[in-house]
């Protein structure tokens, strides 16, 4: 059953070409996370951007997340720093569908959806992946969270995030989260 899921997920982002920024989180009905993350991209090499990230979901249902993340890119990224709104709806314990609204700051509101996975590899890591497609960027990111205890992980991934008129932004970054 994993690897069927695993396989639908790799498929969706090859055919996609991207990614959500926040991990996707494991929360019950009524928890919320918090978290920060950091990315070193290499969108002007050897100019390498970096993108500081502050995210916040909260579970309303078993099934729906309410999502805000703000993405602080550098100056010369051309349409500012991006305010994300989403929700996510969980179709089973492992798969989300998301659904949300960027706001670029220099720009315009732009619609996205996509989907997203979790999966626990052991009793402390969890491997996620995720791809979003809105009618201007496609984003797509994978990585690990490791539990540090119930509420604090940590976690290092990948992401890549192409818009129409740009080189794509790609890279390897960290992060920190904690539930409440």
């Amino acid at each position: 059953m994993n690897k069927k899921i695993v396989t639908l997920i790799a498929a969706t982002m090859l055919t996609a070409s991207t990614a959500f920024a926040a991990p996707i989180t494991d929360l019950q009905d009524g928890q919320s996370v918090v978290g920060y993350n950091y990315y070193y991209l290499d969108h002007l090499d050897p100019y390498s951007q970096k993108d500081h990230s502050f995210y916040l979901e909260h579970a309303l249902t078993p099934k729906v997340v309410l999502g805000f993340e703000v993405n602080m890119l550098p100056a010369s990224f051309p349409d500012g720093d991006m305010f994300d709104a989403y929700i996510q709806y969980r179709l089973d314990k492992t798969i989300r569908l998301i659904a949300g609204n960027r706001n670029y700051t220099e720009g315009t509101d732009r619609l996205f959806c996509g989907i997203g996975a979790n999966v626990k590899l052991t009793r402390k890591l969890d491997g996620y992946l995720s791809a979003t497609h809105s009618d201007y960027a496609n984003e797509w990111q994978a990585g690990v969270q490791y539990n540090l205890d119930y509420q604090t992980s940590l976690h290092v991934g990948y992401k890549s995030y192409k818009q129409d008129d740009l080189s794509a932004l790609k890279g390897v970054g960290i992060g920190f989260s904690h539930k409440f």
